[in-house]
């Protein structure tokens, strides 16, 4: 299983207020969407919570400490993220998702998770926000920028992937 963040990040390391993204680029959110579609998502129930339904093509898994029941066949709630890595890896394996898990928020999720990514992918939202959720831009120093693309329609917006170097053993 390989495990990817997913992320649009301001310039003031900020990625949300009161559960809502602070920007809107409808750019940003094809890119959301082509990553995505198809895969695998963990998240938190607040993360969840603000999509206001399912995400079409996907299967969620949601992580909370309440325990709640799904009547959508593509969503699956969890206690844990050991439970959350456990149902993602035999999801992967029956061979009806792919291989790559999508993280995709909130701070805290992202925080907990951040050693065990293989791959990031940020955007880069220009100008800085008054937000409540961070993700930290300072990445641990075994990843590595692997791609980065500018935005021509929105001037500062960029798209960049990171990798984790493997290690040689």
């Amino acid at each position: 299983m390989i495990l990817s963040h997913i992320v649009a990040v301001s310039e003031n390391e900020v990625i949300g207020k009161d559960n809502s993204l602070l920007w809107h680029f409808p750019e940003d959110l094809a890119y959301f969407k082509k990553r995505t579609t198809g895969k695998v998502l963990i998240m938190g129930r607040k993360t969840f919570d603000c999509f206001k339904k399912p995400l079409p093509n996907r299967f969620h898994i949601v992580i909370s400490k309440s325990s709640t029941d799904s009547a959508n066949e593509n969503v699956r709630f969890v206690n844990s993220l050991s439970e959350a890595y456990t149902v993602a890896e035999k999801m992967t394996l029956n061979g009806k998702w792919p291989e790559e898990v999508m993280i995709i928020g909130g701070g805290q999720i992202y925080a907990e998770t951040l050693k065990d990514t293989d791959f990031i992918y940020i955007t880069r939202i220009p100008g800085e926000y008054n937000g409540d959720t961070n993700y930290s831009l300072r990445l641990p120093t075994e990843f590595k920028l692997a791609f980065c693309q500018f935005s021509d329609d929105v001037p500062g917006l960029r798209y960049e992937i990171w990798s984790k170097e493997q290690k040689e053993d």
